[in-house]
């Protein structure tokens, strides 16, 4: 070899090559956007239960000539429409808060968010209750939201009780309640059987029908 060594020519073999690192699993990066959604959940918006009141006004009016019952529903529908792109419930892992925020967005929340005020025609107080302070709650109706109620000793020891139409995502909004209000006095289906609950579905009329003729005892 010339006299070269046997060290010289490993160098040489060696100079210019990228030291092999261990490998390592990559870490996902988390924002603090993300990691604050996973603890609160503002429900999307949906404005179906508006534009079906402004619908129905307009069928009364227009083709069943009752203005007494199309024009108070004309009017209804207006105010949801406008309820519905002002007013947020959201979720935290201890209570509901009902927030009003400006301009639309489908993730529920927008850039600008604050308190909706003092609940003046349901008992008084901020609108956010705690979930361990909820002593009941309905949904009318799973498959076809409509109007939601609970019932809260926060606002004042013998019970509140709380009307709010459903002018957000109804399936998104019966979940969160489901999981976090507890158990209500009256049995609720699990989430997963929403879609079975839908009256226009073959499963759905048949559980319509089947609650009719048990009410009817036909």
């Amino acid at each position: 070899l010339g006299g070269v060594s046997r060290a010289s020519l490993h160098a040489t073999s060696t100079r210019g090559m990228v030291p092999r690192l261990p490998a390592t699993s990559p870490r996902p990066l988390r924002s603090a956007a993300a990691a604050l959604s996973m603890k609160e959940v503002a429900v999307t918006p949906d404005f179906r239960l508006a534009l079906g009141a402004i619908g129905l006004g307009i069928f009364f009016n227009q083709d069943l000539h009752i203005g007494a019952l199309g024009w108070p529903l004309v009017i209804l529908g207006a105010f949801l429409t406008f309820q519905t792109t002002q007013i947020r419930f959201r979720f935290t892992d201890s209570d509901l808060e009902v927030v009003r925020v400006k301009g639309l967005s489908e993730q529920g929340l927008t850039d600008s968010v604050e308190s909706s005020g003092e609940n003046m025609l349901q008992g008084g107080g901020a609108n956010k209750w705690s979930f361990s302070s909820v002593t009941n709650w309905e949904f009318w109706f799973p498959g076809f939201p409509i109007l939601v109620y609970f019932k809260e000793s926060q606002t004042k020891p013998e019970g509140q009780i709380h009307f709010f139409p459903i002018i957000m995502e109804g399936k998104e909004l019966y979940e969160q309640m489901f999981t976090k209000m507890g158990k209500s006095v009256n049995p609720k289906i699990d989430p997963s059987e929403w879609d079975d609950t839908k009256p226009l579905t073959p499963k759905g009329f048949k559980k319509v029908s089947d609650t009719v003729t048990d009410k009817l005892n036909l």
